[in-house]
């Protein structure tokens, strides 16, 4: 090892106290929505979670086309709203599989259960890729945990499972184990490029093999539950999704992309696509140069998850879980390779990128009306502070495993 980090810096990070106290303050808002739910019933605004909560409903109805069917999802988010509102149904299929089960039981039951065991499988999978900076890795990552935790968001899942797939990578556990729950990220698939760029770029067939077998499996067990007017519905929900997107009907300042932060400026959506695109290239590229110089995977790997969360146009705040699984695997480094100046930067930016961005924004448009370009979108402010710094640090690694030793940053 190198000169350790700052006794103090170290103390904080590693502290499981804090551990506790962020999972406390993240339940604490789950208690309370789902007493709302239970006991008080009525105005409880519909979030994220009521929408996969009505696309059960239809499953069990044996309608699950419908649930694609934005007149149908207006209507019944409307009427359990008690107010006009709409959200979009646009998971695959094989999402559909996994919600299902949630209409045998009641709105505020089946809230709590999907809250608490995605939180609980995210935090037993970050511990296992953290170790002992798991307390540092959620202080960094905390404004996006705190967005999640009342809305019962998918992410967690979604990140749950890229953690997986790193942590069997890391371990070596075989290309089955790493594979399946790669493929299982079909759930959402654009999430899925950084982590299948790195498996490309180490030449993993295997891995590749196993994570295609799951995809094709669960599109046929989804056609054989649903039908196959499943896929046509979904990939013209999909395409209804871009277009409310490129014509302002989502709120561009909760979302991380670069692509919203140049919408945001009022730039052509051509213009700002091509400069989104400029950075996801960048990213991948990074992730080559990781490979070319003999890294090893856990810094793969954390640069590749960090790449994922520049690929689609359409990031929110609620995705950046997945930050949290790329920081497990590089905290070591970070915090032993960086200066106690750049740990502070590194902090603010990372919370300005995991949903700091999104409260700024809020905080300052109170009581305005809404609309697209009520503030700018700024987390990829942050998500390209944070990548910079990250680059920078990470620089002063050796180029291929060699002592036990990391190189000490200069004073």
């Amino acid at each position: 090892m190198s000169a350790p980090a700052a006794p103090r810096a170290r103390a904080l990070l590693t502290n499981p106290v804090l551990v506790w106290a962020i999972v406390l303050l993240l339940l604490i808002p789950v208690a309370i929505r789902m007493f709302q739910i239970l006991v008080v019933g009525t105005d409880v605004r519909v979030v994220d979670f009521d929408v996969f909560y009505i696309a059960s409903q239809l499953i069990g109805e044996g309608q699950a086309v419908l649930a694609y069917d934005p007149g149908v999802m207006t209507a019944r988010q409307s009427a359990m709203a008690g107010d006009h509102m709409f959200m979009p149904w646009a998971y695959p299929p094989q999402f559909d599989l996994l919600i299902a089960p949630l209409a045998l039981v009641s709105r505020g039951i089946g809230y709590g259960i999907f809250s608490v065991l995605s939180l609980t499988a995210y935090m037993v999978v970050l511990r296992r890729l953290a170790g002992p900076w798991l307390p540092g890795v959620l202080l960094a990552i905390f404004p996006c945990l705190l967005i999640i935790a009342p809305i019962g968001q998918s992410s967690l899942i979604v990140a749950a499972l890229i953690g997986v797939v790193c942590a069997m990578w890391t371990e070596n556990r075989g290309p089955a184990a790493t594979g399946i729950p790669l493929g299982l990220l079909v759930i959402k698939p654009h999430l899925a490029i950084g982590l299948g760029f790195a498996v490309l770029a180490e030449r993993k067939w295997k891995v590749l093999l196993w994570a295609g077998a799951v995809v094709a499996l669960s599109s046929a067990l989804a056609t054989l539950v649903f039908g196959t007017g499943i896929w046509s519905a979904f990939r013209e929900s999909s395409a209804a999704a871009a277009e409310r997107m490129a014509h302002g009907q989502f709120k561009l300042y909760r979302m991380t992309s670069v692509y919203a932060s140049l919408l945001s400026l009022r730039l052509a959506p051509s213009v700002a696509l091509a400069g989104h695109v400029a950075v996801a290239l960048a990213a991948l590229t990074a992730v080559g140069i990781a490979v070319r110089r003999g890294w090893p995977v856990r810094r793969v790997l954390g640069i590749s998850v960090i790449a994922t969360l520049t690929i689609s146009p359409y990031s929110y705040d609620y995705d950046m879980p997945i930050l949290g699984v790329a920081l497990a695997l590089l905290a070591r480094d970070l915090v032993e390779l960086s200066r106690p100046a750049e740990r502070i930067v590194l902090l603010a930016a990372l919370w300005f990128w995991a949903g700091g961005a999104s409260f700024i924004a809020v905080i300052l448009n109170h009581g305005r009306e809404e609309d697209q370009y009520s503030w700018l979108a700024a987390g990829s402010l942050g998500l390209l502070l944070s990548a910079g710094l990250i680059g920078r640090i990470l620089r002063r690694c050796p180029a291929r495993p060699g002592p036990a030793t990391l190189p000490s940053p200069r004073p």
